[in-house]
């Protein structure tokens, strides 16, 4: 079940994303003002936050599913409906 974060990161592209932090950057030129910058890391930050969730997920739904067909195979063995030797 997604969250809201998760749905509103998922309908905003990383694009539309990277246009806003080079906006914020191009409004504010002056070096003396490092608040965008700032900003900016924060933005970068959470968005690696977000992606380092979203790999995890995947990486445990793939392990779920390697599972899943490994106990698949051991059931079709049992019943022999599938041969011991057949690998897959």
């Amino acid at each position: 079940m997604k969250t809201k974060q998760e749905e509103k990161d998922t309908k905003e592209s990383h694009t539309l994303w990277a246009d806003g932090i080079t906006k914020r950057t191009q409004r504010y030129e002056d070096e003396s003002n490092w608040y965008p910058f700032m900003q900016n890391i924060e933005d970068v930050v959470k968005r690696i936050e977000f992606l380092d969730d979203k790999i995890s997920h995947l990486s445990n739904d793939i392990g779920e599913t390697q599972g899943m067909i490994k106990n698949l195979r051991k059931v079709l063995i049992k019943l022999e409906i599938v041969d011991d030797r057949f690998v897959f």
